[in-house]
């Protein structure tokens, strides 16, 4: 009887339908506009908030020339709220009587400031992409996606983000390293979380800009950790209550999907729960055991799969919070548990670059990866005094990991004729974990800019790897009687470490609006790495006999200093920065086989990497960045070794104790401009790459046996840049607006093989666009995409490759009566100079209809048909100064699926999703009016 009651709750909680909210009250009426210049604002968040707990009462943004309107106002204190990205927040207390309607407060003026991502900025009808400092928006409304769809498919849609195979995000070339909410990282460091589960639904804006890292803020000085990050603004009215959405589906070939979220925003407090299975290849979480068990076996080299590659079952739940305890006290994290199983058939063509001849290599496999990941991320930051803050950062991660890998292999002479034919089996199961911590404080001393800051961080890892490694390597023109090499052996790798670091700082002001910035550091890093390999004892079963030439153990321990100086200075439009950093460190590296010492290694460097940063704001929505740091590094003790390693039959790899240290110069430069006018966005910028000592593989083929001896060597003339120019903007008529994404690139690439030296020169240019039309009822868009990459070698130009890769697409979305939709999506992709087996001509089309139903419209079920015409494929090519790769996967094929789709909202004063939408935010009832 209790379970069925617990149930009813349940039930209660799920799918009541809020009440509306009831009618009454006066309107306020207002214009936003910048301080000075009276320009209105456009998208400002306008907020009224109640004044004894800060609750909010109504939101809505800022209409194209300023204004806005709150409806149904009582009488009461109120305190209104004004934000706008780029902009200081404004606040200003309100009276309402209700003896005058409408109440209008006059012009609500914004003064300049830094950008606070604090700040929830939603928008009304927008222009598509908005340049204000250095962060770029994106209006999610202005790309339509089908029902049901996550964050990840609304990023593909946007001019500048790609998304690959693995659910990695780079905008305009940079990786997204968080995704925030509202100004508070979700779920950490896993932006996947994000991208595949949250639903575009409640998503107003996408703004992404460079971060600098914590302690870079406190300081006021870059500390070369930047990163990337995306952080989106949830819609108007939507941080009062509790609101999620549910979706299950099933269809052929026993395919299935489901995936609920339920949030909580009230106010700055955030609590998110989530989870859901699959196996339709949509991991919601990454795969932490990949990372930590890569290396960690003994198998040949095979390929492997992935969450990009082959298909894979997941499932997933985690839990993130941030609590705003006061303004002084905020804690916030996240735990989670992921699952998934993944199996990937591949075949591979490589074709090595020899000096005077070609040879090729074949390879099929299957790999069966399963694995279990648990991690626990948190944050507190704590500010005692205005100007005072400390904040603390603890994680934890543990995997365990289970592998399976068969492949079959051979490599033929550019006549065709068999070196070597072969076959492996490889079986390894891992776990291990890894704890980490980091403490950081900054204090201001004075007004005028003296801080002192400091921080110390430090963890641990402990991971083993366990298995079986077989192959059998038949060697057909080997001029020695032994013409087959087996290894059988059972294995074990062992690898434990720890590290900590202290950093101090200090900031001194000269002068008015010049800084001078000192810090000092020390940090260890020790890592033990032992790996053993057994084969059977003679005329036994057992394998209890070390295999000394492929056990191979390390001990590292590398201490590092540094120290620096930098100079800043502020004007009123740029801002620049120069430093020098010094980096003395002493390393210390031991290869040994049980109590037998290999090699010994010592070294004692001085790293040098001078930085200059420079700003120039034209105004407030055009500003040019250029960025260049110098960087030395030095070669991994593998790199350095003088011991070979044999594991994989067909590469033996000797490093080279000779190694000179890396010296690398890039340089960053970036041109934003936003026309407000004209709803025109306009970006530019430019990577470049020059690097001296260069570490490259310097190869020795083997021509009667396939094999390859690799080893290191430094090589100077290795350099890289590419330009990205980005574009969008409304036609005349606002309905259409049409985007562009240009990318060029060269790389000069240089190696050795066989003792002779091969410069590869790659050439590569994009060019992406689209145009899109939107009305009440129907939405329609069209893209295309052309891709062309050139490969030049020095030797074998017989092997120089020109590949060209096409692309046209088409979404289509028709509004009906009676709410029922019918999307479609289409895209054709060819390409040309491909090796033959791997040329590629598909037409994809996806296709669904949908009915909504429920009081405003919280339910959807829908029908929809992936790959109709049976067409899908997983083809990629890469290119080396050794040789030319061609892969294909097993992939995902035609099938359909039936979805329920369930969205709730419970909102303070019982108002739902349709209450809380800004002005021009989209359709309030799903559809065009009925008929």
């Amino acid at each position: 009887m209790k379970l069925g009651r617990y149930f009813l709750w349940l039930f209660l909680i799920l799918f009541s339908l809020p009440a509306f909210a009831q009618r009454g009250g006066v309107d306020i009426t207002g214009t936003v506009v910048e301080e000075g210049s009276n320009e209105p604002i456009e998208q400002a968040t306008v907020r009224l908030l109640n004044v004894k707990d800060s609750t909010m009462i109504g939101g809505v943004a800022s209409s194209r020339n300023g204004n806005f309107t709150l409806k149904g106002i009582k009488a009461g204190s109120y305190l209104l709220h004004v934000s706008f990205v780029g902009f200081d927040p404004l606040y200003q207390p309100l009276r309402i009587t209700g003896k005058t309607n409408p109440v209008n407060v006059g012009k609500l003026a914004l003064s300049d400031g830094a950008i606070q991502l604090g700040e929830a900025v939603v928008i009304g009808k927008a222009p598509e992409v908005v340049v204000r400092n250095d962060t770029v928006e994106y209006n999610a409304d202005s790309y339509k996606t089908t029902e049901g769809a996550v964050l990840e498919d609304l990023l593909k849609k946007m001019p500048g983000v790609e998304v690959d195979s693995e659910g990695k995000i780079t905008v305009n070339g940079k990786e997204i390293k968080k995704v925030l909410i509202d100004g508070k990282e979700f779920f950490s460091d896993d932006p996947k979380v994000a991208s595949k589960n949250l639903p575009t639904k409640l998503i107003e804006k996408v703004q992404v800009l460079d971060r600098l890292s914590d302690m870079a803020r406190m300081t006021g000085f870059d500390d070369g950790e930047e990163e990337t990050v995306i952080n989106l603004t949830v819609k108007p009215g939507m941080k009062q209550g509790w609101f999620g959405n549910a979706f299950a589906g099933y269809g052929s070939k026993d395919r299935y999907e489901g995936n609920a979220m339920v949030n909580r925003f009230i106010n700055n407090d955030q609590v998110t729960f989530m989870g859901g299975l699959n196996n339709t290849n949509n991991m919601g979480f990454s795969d932490i055991a990949s990372n930590m068990f890569s290396g960690m076996g003994g198998r040949r080299g095979g390929r492997g799969g992935g969450a990009g590659n082959g298909i894979t079952s997941s499932g997933n739940a985690g839990l993130n919070f941030s609590k705003e305890f006061n303004s002084k006290m905020t804690l916030g994290g996240n735990v989670r548990y992921s699952h998934s199983d993944n199996d990937a058939y591949s075949n591979t063509k490589r074709t090595n670059i020899l000096k005077d001849s070609a040879s090729v290599y074949n390879e099929t496999n299957f790999n069966n990866t399963k694995s279990d990941n648990i991690g626990a991320d948190f944050r507190m930051e704590w500010k005692p005094d205005t100007a005072t803050q400390i904040i603390f950062q603890p994680s934890f991660t543990y995997s365990n990991s289970h592998n399976r890998e068969a492949s079959n292999f051979n490599t033929l002479t550019s006549l065709g004729d068999t070196v070597n034919i072969g076959e492996s089996d490889y079986l390894s199961d891992g776990e291990g974990y890894k704890v980490n911590a980091r403490l950081e404080f900054s204090r201001r001393l004075n007004d005028e800019g003296r801080v002192f800051s400091g921080s110390l961080t430090g963890g641990g890892n402990d991971s083993y790897n366990k298995g079986i490694n077989y192959s059998n390597t038949e060697y057909q023109q080997a001029i020695t009687n032994e013409q087959n090499e087996v290894i059988d052996q059972r294995f074990r790798y062992d690898n434990k470490g720890f590290n900590y670091r202290a950093y101090l700082s200090w900031v001194e002001p000269i002068g008015h609006n010049n800084f001078i910035q000192a810090t000092y550091s020390f940090s260890q890093n020790k890592q033990e790495s032992l790996k053993n390999s057994y084969t059977r004892e003679e005329n036994g079963e057992e394998y209890n006999v070390l295999d000394t030439a492929y056990s191979k153990s390390y001990r590292n321990n590398f201490i590092n200093q540094e120290a620096s100086l930098a100079f800043k200075a502020v004007r009123a439009k740029y801002d620049y920065t120069i430093g020098m950093n010094l980096a003395p460190s002493h390393s210390v590296s031991e290869n040994f086989v049980g109590d037998t010492t290999l090699s010994k290694l010592t070294r004692n460097v001085l790293n040098l990497s001078p930085m200059v940063r420079f700003n120039y704001r034209f105004d407030k929505r055009t500003n040019l960045r250029i960025n260049y740091r110098g960087r030395t590094t030095q070669p991994t003790m593998t790199q350095l070794q003088p011991v070979a390693d044999i594991s994989d039959p067909l590469n033996t790899i000797t490093g080279n104790p000779d190694l000179k240290p890396t010296y690398s110069n890039s340089l960053f430069a970036r041109y934003q401009k936003f026309i407000p006018e004209k709803q025109t966005a306009l970006m530019v910028m430019l990577n470049a790459s020059y690097i001296v000592n260069d570490i490259v593989t310097k190869s020795i083929y083997q021509a009667g046996t396939g094999k390859k001896m690799t080893t290191y060597d430094n090589v100077n003339g290795n350099y890289n840049g590419n330009l990205r120019i980005l574009f969008n903007t409304p036609l005349k008529n606002k309905k259409f607006s049409v985007n562009s994404m240009t990318m060029a690139s060269y790389a000069n690439k240089n190696g050795y093989i066989n003792d002779a030296k091969n410069t590869n020169k790659n050439y590569t240019a994009m060019e992406r666009g689209g145009i899109d039309f939107r009305s009440d009822y129907i939405d329609l868009g069209l893209n295309g995409n052309f891709r062309y990459t050139g490969t030049q070698n020095s030797l074998q130009d017989q092997n120089d490759q020109n590949i060209f890769n096409y692309g046209l697409g088409g979404t289509t979305t028709i509004y009906l009566p009676l709410d029922f939709k019918i999307e479609s999506d289409i895209n054709w992709s060819s390409n040309s100079g491909y090796a033959e087996g791997y040329k590629q001509k598909e037409v994809l089309w996806n296709a669904s209809a949908s009915k909504s139903f429920l009081k405003g419209n919280q339910a959807t079920l829908r029908f929809k048909i992936y790959d109709i015409l049976h067409q899908r494929s997983n083809i990629s090519q890469s290119s080396t100064t050794e040789y030319t790769q061609y892969s294909e996967y097993n992939t995902l094929s035609s099938y359909f699926m039936v979805h329920f789709i369930y969205r709730f909202s419970i909102f303070k004063g019982g108002a739902n999703m349709s209450d809380v939408r800004g002005p021009g935010s989209g359709r309030s009832h799903g559809g065009p009016p009925r008929f």
